[in-house]
């Protein structure tokens, strides 16, 4: 039996690793980023096999108030496909933020990795 994923719970994870990661990045804390990033990339594959899971958190993660939540959440939805022009646009904005400071960088780097820029 496979056990229920906990949307709300997985959504709480999210937003606390890409808050922290997004606060090392701003204080130069790699170490701390990495930690948070490793995270975020163990719920990203998950997220990746349960696509209804992923669609429910993204639908809350791409509105959230936090700029490093947005970054994240809109990576994911360009990787699986969900709100594809949403998340572009989004990430568009955050890389032309001058209050962005390095996290615009980020947005930029993964819309050009993607080579969407």
């Amino acid at each position: 039996m496979t056990k229920k994923l906990d949307v709300q719970v997985l959504i709480d994870d999210f937003v606390k690793h890409a808050v922290i990661q997004g606060e090392a990045t701003y204080e130069g804390d790699y170490k701390t980023g990495n930690k948070a990033s490793n995270k975020l990339f163990k719920i990203s594959k998950m997220m990746e096999r349960e696509r209804e899971v992923a669609q429910q958190m993204l639908d809350v993660l791409l509105e959230h108030d936090n700029i490093s939540v947005r970054i994240w959440a809109s990576g994911k939805a360009l990787d699986i496909g969900y709100k594809y022009a949403e998340a572009v646009e989004t990430l568009k904005k955050i890389a032309k933020m001058s209050e962005a400071g390095i996290l615009g960088l980020n947005a930029e780097m993964s819309l050009k990795v993607r080579k969407l820029l």
